[in-house]
């Protein structure tokens, strides 16, 4: 444990809370204190019996008392406090006070029988851990709870660590013993072996994908087959062996083959054991991945060929037209002559073109939307050999309603693209969509190639919706497996409490407070003013911008001119002073925060700005490259990072300025596009929106005081409605956010309904909300000029019937079971008639609904939506900031390296938002007492993410003789600037 853990284990308590929960006395203590013949000793007495029972050690000689300790226990024994100055002058009455304590209340000594079978229980408890410190915990618990005297903390941890290392070789041993001599010989194969003259076949097969195609999908199968050459996936491992599995797994992605070959036998076949466990899980999700991108390339392709004949014939048309008319009045002639129409009608052009412009004329005239399916034959190439073998390489499961698509994959499965090979006359149809059946079913037969196509888009569908699965991924599970995971992290998610109601309780509540908003607003239209209500639209109306206050921009630039210049080395360094941060980032193995501070900030900084780790080691003095690699690779995770983030929001929030921003419950989210360059251009998705470059987004949640809470990648192309919860339910922060506003991007009816179940206000900025349909349980009819804007009548029943099933999604969500981005990518993908998902959609456009009167009617809210969105968007320039090198353009292809540069860019946005605070703050009373006026309603307009002071480029060196005050601080500037 580190220096703080050791002492907060066994701290006396020191809040009123916990001193009255362990040491409030009973008559039968009362009456053993008073036995004591002076006030010294009755105090004494009963000081030594408290300390005993909580924290469980002995009363040190000279220790420090907490005060409010102190103050309950001499109250209770009615002796005044001042006492204990006068106690045990005389060692010996301390002793015998221990032994008459001891001997009354039944505590006695950890004595080696005693520490014999505790060691017992203890590796026991062991098998099933990986962080010691929770072991630490159960053995402190458990000498409470027998009456024995906890000794050192140093006796704790070696009991600890000699119970985790048995537990450790017990496993290691058991799973190598369970191995036959062909499976070690394969997987001594995979470290000896070499795939190219560089690379060993263990490096093979944790390499990232390259670009979408039916290459890289083959490369994946590849590798799959070769895990599963091993045979290790056989093995019946004991469950409580998981944990310790994945802790393996975690540093076997880490190990480089030499690694491996320098371990013990049994080790490294245990550690491989679990490598090969997990690379399963991943090369399984990421074929998946694969084969869904290639049907949306597929059909991205077919729409282009589309587009691309109807721009050629709307060049053509004048002619094609022309032609058509020279046709038609050419048998018009002939018919009124009598001559013979054919050859007529063949003189002006031949049947094939005449064919080919009615055709061209009906695709560019038809109504509706363009039907891409006739384009899709031309992809069948890429489907044929690839798509074959995806489907033979995996066993998929599904919903009831799937049985004709699981039995048409099975077709495909046997026919493995070989068209020597006759299809089945039974081969199933009833899972071909509508819009496919005029291309597969062909004169009466089937085409086989587009029959293929056809199942092969529809299992790309079903794995999307979740109505199919694979039980060997670890995202494409069913759903019912997903919700009985065990949680991802050990707490439930910081919201406010659950709503515990029945389905009809809530049906009534939504009912009523729906039907009175409804007919609140449609009773004030005749008293609004007429421009507001339109047609079938309601009118918003357009907030007038905020006029730019010139004193608030003269109090900012005040402040930040009295602010100390300093480089962003040694302002994470400050930081760290201040908070500890870095003792969040434990050893993946051991949990012991970085040896050396300067090389992990150096790596910290190099992720951060994207200058890189190889660069930042040749301009630092922190240390070689592959110094800053074993930092990052040892320390820096996704975990690791959650809890140093929380660590500093958690610092910001406490800091005085920090409340002047906001109340603290408030939250925003927003995606910001980062261009990916070199490598990391194979791994991205390129959005018109952004241009023609791949780009990758960082979704990004911050308070309503600056304090960024989490962050995650996301496609180029994805939506950011799935990810809006991701930050609320996956921070590690003390924040409990009551409220989370989202540009338009964030908005679905799904989010709205989970929001509302988990306690959350959900208040976004919806583009176009006058577009957006009104919905209600009674008809339209009865809320009058409002009628047009109603869609259909909510289903009150659908929402009875499901309500039990959406009970559970809603608890593993707060309880952290499962990330709430990949249940919300399910519900969403599910057809229409899905009824859970049907139901959520009815319980969120109740919600919708609501806030979409409330917006209306109330300014007040627009203002504040929009203020904490502007927050985010403030923060999103400061990230740009950081993030500066390399024209801002992640180089990194494998998505774990881009979550990692997230990571750190957003810590590192964190820790300069922590020391803005405490040094405004400081700047602002430097004013004062300068005899300037502080207009304390300018101070909340004041932002934290100024960085003119803070040197971000080129300069990370650290200041070995930093003059600091008495408080600890660099003196502020004498002149502003």
């Amino acid at each position: 444990m580190t220096e703080r853990q050791r002492t907060a284990l066994l701290a006396l308590p020191d809040t009123e809370v916990d001193v009255v929960r362990y040491h409030s006395l009973s008559a039968d203590d009362l009456a053993a204190i008073a036995e004591a013949r002076t006030p010294q000793t009755r105090l004494g007495y009963a000081l030594q019996l408290c300390c005993l029972r909580y924290p469980g050690r002995y009363l040190r000689r000279g220790e420090l008392l907490p005060a409010v300790m102190l103050d309950h226990i001499s109250e209770q024994i009615d002796v005044d406090a001042d006492a204990i100055a006068s106690f045990a002058r005389r060692a010996p009455t301390r002793y015998e006070q221990l032994a008459t304590i001891k001997r009354r209340h039944d505590y006695r000594e950890l004595t080696r029988p005693v520490r014999a079978a505790l060691a017992a229980d203890l590796l026991n408890d062991a098998i099933g851990l990986i962080d010691g410190r929770v072991l630490i915990d159960r053995l402190v618990l458990k000498l409470r709870a027998e009456r024995i005297v906890i000794p050192g903390v140093t006796v704790i941890e070696r009991m600890a660590a000699e119970a985790m290392h048995a537990a450790s070789l017990i496993v290691i041993n058991d799973i190598a013993g369970r191995l036959s001599s062909e499976q070690r010989s394969g997987l001594d194969a995979l470290l000896s072996e070499k795939e190219n003259a560089r690379k060993s076949r263990l490096s093979w097969l944790r390499e990232p994908s390259a670009r979408v195609g039916s290459r890289s999908l083959a490369e994946i199968l590849d590798k799959l087959d070769l895990v599963r050459t091993s045979n290790v996936g056989t093995l019946d491992l004991p469950n409580r062996y998981h944990p310790r599995l994945a802790l393996m797994a975690r540093e076997g992605v880490r190990y480089t083959a030499q690694a491996f070959q320098q371990m013990g036998s049994s080790r490294r076949y245990a550690a491989l054991v679990a490598t090969l466990h997990e690379l399963e899980a991943v090369l399984t999700d990421a074929a998946i991945m694969m084969f869904r991108s290639l049907v949306a390339r597929a059909n991205l392709n077919a729409r282009k060929r589309l587009e691309a004949t109807i721009a050629a014939s709307a060049d053509g048309g004048r002619a094609r037209l022309l032609r058509i008319a020279d046709v038609l009045e050419t048998m018009t002639k002939a018919a009124r002559t009598g001559t013979d129409i054919i050859t007529a009608v063949t003189a002006v052009a031949a049947l094939d073109i005449i064919d080919a412009d009615a055709a061209l004329i009906r695709r560019t005239i038809k109504p509706g939307r363009v039907d891409v399916v006739g384009e899709l034959g031309a992809e069948y190439r890429v489907f044929k050999q690839a798509g074959a073998r995806f489907v033979a390489n995996f066993v998929f499961e599904g919903r009831a309603t799937t049985f004709t698509l699981r039995t048409a994959v099975a077709v495909l499965a046997d026919l493995g693209g070989d068209w020597r090979k006759a299809m089945p006359s039974t081969a199933p149809l009833g899972h071909i969509e509508r819009r496919w059946h005029r291309y597969v079913v062909d004169g009466g037969g089937v085409d086989r190639a587009y029959w293929e196509l056809a199942t092969y888009f529809a299992l790309a569908d079903a794995l999307t919706a979740g109505d199919v699965w694979v039980p060997t991924s670890r995202l494409h599970r069913s759903l019912d497996v997903l919700l009985a995971a065990p949680a991802v992290l050990p707490t439930p998610a910081r919201l406010p409490p659950v709503l515990s109601v029945s389905a009809g309780e809530w049906i009534a509540g939504a009912e009523a407070e729906l039907d009175a908003a409804l007919l609140e607003l449609a009773g004030e239209l005749s008293n609004t003013d007429p421009a507001l209500f339109a047609g079938d639209r309601l009118r918003f109306p357009k907030e007038s911008r905020d006029v730019d206050d010139d004193r608030a921009k003269q109090l900012a630039v005040r402040s930040y001119g009295l602010m100390p210049t300093m480089r962003i080395t040694d302002v994470l360094a400050s930081v760290n002073r201040w908070t500890g941060f870095v003792s969040h980032f434990g050893h993946v193995s051991s949990g012991l925060p970085p040896a050396e501070e300067r090389p992990f900030l150096a790596a910290m900084i190099a992720e951060a700005t994207n200058l890189g780790l190889s660069r930042m080691a040749e301009v630092c003095d922190a240390g070689s490259r592959r110094a800053l690699l074993r930092m990052q690779t040892w320390h820096m995770r996704e975990e690791t990072f959650r809890a140093g983030l929380g660590c500093l929001t958690d610092a910001i929030h406490a800091e005085p300025l920090a409340a002047w921003f906001g109340s603290g419950v408030r939250a925003s989210a927003d995606g910001q596009a980062f261009y990916l360059g070199g490598p990391g251009e194979a791994g991205g998705l390129v959005n018109a929106h952004y241009g023609r470059d791949p780009i990758v987004k960082i979704y990004t949640t911050i308070t309503d005081r600056y304090a960024p809470l989490h962050q995650t990648i996301i496609a180029g192309t994805a939506g950011e409605a799935m990810h809006t919860l991701d930050g609320l339910c996956g921070h590690a922060s003390s924040v409990d956010v009551g409220a989370l506003h989202v540009d338009g991007g964030g908005v679905s009816d799904i989010v709205f309904a989970v929001m509302h179940l988990l306690g959350v206000e959900f208040e976004p900025r919806i583009p176009r909300l006058s577009d957006r349909r009104l919905y209600a349980f009674e008809p339209r009819a009865r809320y009058g000029r409002l009628a047009p804007l109603f869609g259909q009548r909510l289903d009150r029943k659908l929402i009875y019937d499901h309500w039990d099933e959406i009970a559970p999604i809603i608890a593993a969500m707060r309880n952290r079971i499962v990330t709430p981005s990949l249940i919300l990518k399910k519900l969403s993908a599910y057809r229409q008639q899905n009824g859970l998902a049907a139901a959520l959609r009815e319980i969120g456009r109740v919600r919708r609904t609501l806030f979409t009167l409330r917006w209306f009617a109330d300014p007040a809210l627009r203002r504040l939506v929009t203020a904490e969105l502007n927050k985010g968007e403030a923060r999103n320039s400061l990230a740009r900031a950081v993030a500066f090198h390399r024209l801002g353009r992640f180089y990194d292809r494998g998505h774990e390296n881009q979550q990692t540069r997230a990571a750190a860019l957003n810590l590192v946005t964190a820790a300069i938002i922590l020391f803005n605070c405490r040094y405004l703050d400081r700047a602002l009373g430097e004013l004062r007492s300068r005899g300037q006026t502080i207009d304390e309603t300018l101070i909340p307009q004041l932002s934290p993410l100024g960085w003119d002071h803070i040197n971000l480029t080129g300069d990370y060196v650290w200041s070995d003789a930093t003059m600091l005050d008495r408080d600890g601080f660099m003196p502020l500037r004498s002149q502003v600037a």
